[in-house]
């Protein structure tokens, strides 16, 4: 009895903890049930001293209703079968699709196996996993609940990256200085392939180097200026690819200030400064781009060009 007490008296002089924000799940099934036991096992669940917070739809309709009003769920627990054999299908279609929420994680459940191929489902609906009721014990619960979690929060992490790096490229045309344009836009541009490619092989280039002519019909020399991978120790020397010479050429004759192409898995990027002076961005290796990466892209050949042309105009009034 005196242990009892002195265990009740320890807890209610012990210091609030400082509550953390939760995951937020979404479970998708018209049966109450499996909302009741769903909620019931995972309970006690939480993943870096964040518990878990749900929100149930029970119909596909519904679901898209909910998914639209907010963009911060983790997780999607989602019946295939509703008010259609495949409602649960058209949902994560079009929650990657038209909602084009890409961090996510949907999870198909269904009660009826072989209603649809899991590997066909996997591929075709950019879903992360398949599982049969039957099959989710509570340990799998658990093992599926930490695995989807961490994607999901490692996800987030690059996105994050990706928007302190939107702010160091904008404040980068600011900073740049004779002294320090190399080294910074080194540093950008190493961090920009870290997040946006499968590959670490990029140059940053200027075309028309001092002895050349700006005519559009012939090609320019490309001088690398910053570089990762395996054009890092070429710094300063020429980029010698015949598609790149040959779609550079193409860019040029694009009246935008900057444009691009994606031949091969390889970006191309092309600035064009006030001065008419041309940068382009080569990365190899580019994948997938969304918005937010051709932004980041855009806004690093934008405000590199500026810096180097600052640099020159400062080396020429010396």
């Amino acid at each position: 009895m005196a242990d009892q007490f002195l265990f009740a008296d320890e807890a209610a002089d012990a210091e609030p903890k400082e509550s953390c924000p939760p995951f937020h799940i979404l479970v998708v099934d018209d049966d109450e049930e499996i909302h009741v036991i769903t909620k019931m096992a995972l309970s006690d669940f939480n993943l870096d001293k964040r518990p878990l917070e749900f929100h149930s739809a029970y119909s596909a309709k519904e679901a898209k209703e909910i998914l639209a009003t907010r963009d911060d769920f983790a997780l999607m627990l989602l019946d295939v079968v509703m008010e259609s054999d495949h409602a649960g299908l058209e949902v994560a279609r079009w929650t990657r699709e038209e909602l084009k929420n890409k961090l996510i994680r949907i999870v198909l459940r269904t009660g009826q196996p072989g209603q649809a191929p899991e590997e066909e489902v996997i591929a075709k609906f950019d879903i992360d996993d398949y599982k049969e009721k039957t099959e989710l014990t509570y340990r799998k619960l658990m093992t599926l609940m930490y695995s989807s979690l961490r994607a999901f929060r490692d996800l987030q992490a690059i996105e994050h990256y990706k928007s302190g790096l939107e702010r160091i490229i904008k404040a980068s045309a600011e900073i740049f200085s004779a002294q320090s344009l190399n080294q910074l836009s080194q540093g950008i541009l190493e961090q920009l392939v870290a997040l946006l490619t499968r590959t670490q092989t990029a140059a940053y280039c200027k075309l028309n180097p001092e002895g050349y002519t700006a005519s559009a019909d012939t090609d320019q020399p490309l001088q690398i200026i910053a570089a990762t991978g395996e054009y890092k120790q070429r710094v300063g020397e020429l980029l010698k690819n015949n598609d790149a010479q040959r779609i550079v050429n193409e860019l040029r004759e694009r009246k935008e200030t900057v444009s691009y192409e994606i031949h091969n898995d390889t970006y191309y990027g092309l600035y064009k400064t006030s001065q008419s002076q041309y940068y382009l961005l080569y990365i190899r290796g580019i994948g997938e781009l969304s918005d937010t990466d051709k932004h980041l892209l855009t806004l690093f050949m934008n405000n590199t060009a500026i810096g180097f042309e600052h640099a020159l105009l400062l080396n020429q009034s010396r």
